[in-house]
């Protein structure tokens, strides 16, 4: 691991969110002398239940609970939620991809949302053809990539930063040790770094709404393991926004790399997690991917057992390790029921697709 060079200073600033959740840095300076100020927007507490981080919100003045999920492009509500809480939804315009398949969406404007003091009026947002999730929606990269983010899941917060004058690991304020990879994604609505599995090359998807870290069968197979192999057994069916599960293996690599960490002997899941994305275009008899697919998704588990920040305008992801297991792929808590269907849970993110 490299070791932390502190040198910024963290100052608290106003808070506020314009139309379009929009975060406006109304902030004048502190008079601090440090040559990089991280000026902090928001902090806001996290409800952690089990594998999902939750955000209470108030939509439309009803409360509501929101799924922070860094793996949506956007943020939506819901079917049964927009119901409940009398949004309408307009005719579907669209589908979500993600691990399952796709999922029905729809627009609609809200007459307002407040997250943790931070309230936008009259804006729009999806309403996705999902049931079953203990929440009423998804608060997606749209929300939370708008500046730079740090995921203190360990300590149940998030917090929004504006640097000043902040260059490369200064924005590492807590002063522990880090590993940085930078943001390999060509739009700004997703966290995507490289890592190695087993010293091979892997896309990995920063993803709060997967209940727990895993590996794309293919990757996995480059990797050298691949179901049937030895050691490799199999789990109960996952699954995510669209309508199909996806069986689940898990299995124990010798290496795992996020920039200079390496984890030994990690155990990890394994799956087909797109397999339902893939569809026959004309003139071809070959299913290829409606979606830019990661071939790994680092969920929730990664993110309780690390302190992440993104820098935004850098375009590199900061970790440290804050204790405890890395990759969980025993606890119940990652398998979610969902009516009608067997249980559930590797992934509650969406995608963008049409």
């Amino acid at each position: 691991m490299e070791t932390n060079n502190r040198a910024g200073v963290r100052a608290r600033g106003l808070r506020g969110l314009a139309g379009g959740l929009v975060l406006a840095a109304l902030l004048a300076a502190t008079g601090a002398r440090a040559a990089c100020q991280l000026q902090e927007l928001a902090e806001i507490n996290v409800e952690v239940h089990g594998s999902r981080f939750i955000l209470p919100a108030q939509i439309n003045d009803r409360p509501a609970r929101m799924i922070i999920d860094s793996g949506a492009f956007s943020t939506s509500l819901f079917i049964d939620a927009a119901n409940r809480l009398g949004v309408q939804a307009a005719a579907p315009i669209g589908k979500s991809y993600g691990v399952g398949g796709a999922a029905s969406l729809g627009l609609t404007t809200l007459r307002s949302i407040s997250i943790g003091g931070l309230t936008a009026r009259n804006m729009s947002l999806f309403v996705v053809e999902r049931h079953g999730f203990d929440a009423d929606g998804l608060l997606g990269a749209n929300f939370l990539l708008q500046r730079d983010i740090e995921f203190d899941l360990p300590h149940g917060k998030i917090r929004f930063f504006q640097p000043k004058g902040c260059a490369g690991d200064q924005v590492v304020y807590w002063g522990q040790a880090y590993a940085v990879a930078p943001m390999l994604s060509a739009t700004g609505l997703q966290i995507v770094v490289p890592v190695k599995v087993n010293g091979v090359a892997v896309r990995a998807q920063m993803d709060t709404g997967a209940p727990s870290s895993v590996l794309t069968l293919a990757a996995a197979a480059a990797a050298g393991l691949r179901p049937g192999a030895p050691g490799v057994t199999e789990l109960a069916d996952g699954g995510g926004i669209g309508p199909n599960t996806v069986k689940t293996y898990v299995g124990v690599f010798s290496t795992f790399s996020f920039g200079d960490e390496t984890i030994r002997a990690s155990r990890l899941e394994l799956a087909d997690m797109f397999a339902a994305n893939r569809e026959v275009s004309l003139g071809s008899n070959i299913p290829r991917s409606v979606v830019d697919e990661p071939q790994m998704l680092l969920g929730a588990d990664f993110f309780r057992s690390h302190r992440v920040y993104v820098a935004v305008n850098q375009r590199k992801v900061y970790v440290s390790y804050e204790g405890g297991p890395v990759f969980d792929t025993t606890a119940p808590v990652h398998r979610e029921t969902t009516p009608g269907k067997p249980a559930s849970g590797s992934d509650g993110g969406t995608k963008g697709g049409s």
